[in-house]
């Protein structure tokens, strides 16, 4: 059986200084060697998960300004379109209105010409005939 005597007191005194300077001179330096190991590393990754969310979001800003940047880029080339077959129409519609205006200028141009040829060769029928008798009769048609 176990006598309790004098020695139990000195051996919970060793114990007690035992797990004190254990305590001190290991548990306290590699519990704090550990929790400096434990910050870097759990430190480290909570900067390489901002890391990668900052570099995320840099991403999804750059994709949204390119898609944005597309977009824009198909408005202006369809507005560019857009003006181009306006221009276009312009200037057909010009075009057809000075061709129509030739047309009409020429068509009254040679009406004019068809009119003075007729006056003309009126005149010119009205003195043949008047020869033609002259010659026919042997004397002036204006003499009767």
């Amino acid at each position: 059986m176990i006598s309790l005597d004098g020695s139990i007191i000195a051996a919970i005194i060793i114990f007690l200084v035992l797990i004190a300077a254990l305590n001190r001179l290991l548990f306290k330096p590699l519990m704090k060697v550990q929790a400096e190991r434990e910050s870097r590393t759990t430190g480290l990754m909570n900067q390489t998960q901002e890391n990668l969310d900052h570099h995320l979001n840099l991403f999804s800003e750059y994709q949204t300004s390119i898609k944005n940047a597309r977009m824009e880029g198909y408005r202006r080339q369809e507005q560019l379109r857009a003006e181009a077959l306006k221009k276009r129409a312009e200037v057909l519609a010009q075009s057809r209105t000075a061709a129509e205006r030739v047309i009409l200028d020429s068509r009254d141009s040679i009406n004019s010409q068809i009119k003075t040829a007729k006056q003309q060769l009126t005149l010119d029928a009205q003195e043949m005939a008047q020869r033609i008798s002259s010659t026919i009769l042997g004397r002036s048609a204006s003499d009767s």
